[in-house]
């Protein structure tokens, strides 16, 4: 089975196709995109689902590569507030679902939507990826996960899925070595809560969080780029 490459990226702003661009060097299969512009890229080719957050954000779910399609599943009731979900078919084929946690409780926003898809997630191989605005503050000495947080890794966890980042490095939740996001670009603020979660039969071959001045300067949350091979 070939590489399956994912990016999960709160980008702050940006159309979707330039944003989309901006990762293309990387070639990714299928890419997450949170707080993007909420204006339709109208000559955007890709294969993309979309939804409208508020005036000023969006979320898209896209693939970048000819090997796959997107296709919208419905959305389903009492769900979190920015979700969007779908079919990926392609070489690999599974149901991908992504979350903008919103506040002002953010677990519990993570939570609704897993219990709302939770036969879809149980239906097949699943992701579940983005900025869950829930984890671990870096500039502490954390050795677990808040009791919100380890709710959202409990529940995914009964569904078959884990971390991508803590399995490739074998880490337990709490001790994260690379940060996701810095709280206002402030590299003294360091917090890991951006998130890809995959079957847990799926071997995890690689998982690098994109640092840089490049990254830092596009957005206060860094890329997070995971490759896994389909069981």
């Amino acid at each position: 089975m070939p590489t399956l490459r994912l990016i999960a990226w709160n980008c702050h702003h940006g159309s979707v196709a330039a944003r989309f661009e901006e990762l293309a060097s990387c070639a990714p299969a299928v890419v997450f995109l949170q707080e993007c512009s909420p204006v339709v890229d109208t000559h955007l080719s890709l294969s993309c689902v979309t939804r409208r957050v508020n005036v000023r954000k969006a979320i898209a779910l896209g693939s970048l590569g000819t090997g796959y399609a997107v296709r919208r599943l419905r959305a389903r009731p009492n769900r979190g507030q920015a979700v969007v979900a779908a079919a990926v078919r392609g070489l690999a084929s599974f149901t991908a679902i992504g979350i903008w946690s919103r506040g002002p409780r953010y677990a519990d926003d993570v939570m609704r939507t897993l219990k709302a898809y939770d036969r879809v997630l149980r239906s097949g191989p699943a992701v579940v990826m983005g900025d869950l605005n829930s984890g671990t503050n870096l500039a502490r000495e954390v050795t677990s996960p808040s009791k919100g947080h380890g709710r959202i890794v409990d529940a995914l966890a009964d569904l078959g899925l884990v971390s991508a980042y803590h399995a490739f490095h074998q880490v337990d939740h709490g001790n994260e070595r690379h940060a996701t996001y810095r709280h206002q670009r402030n590299s003294s603020k360091p917090w890991h809560i951006d998130f890809c979660f995959v079957p847990r039969d799926w071997n995890v071959v690689d998982v690098e969080v994109l640092d840089g001045t490049v990254w830092a300067a596009r957005s206060d949350h860094l890329p997070l780029k995971v490759d896994v091979r389909c069981a």
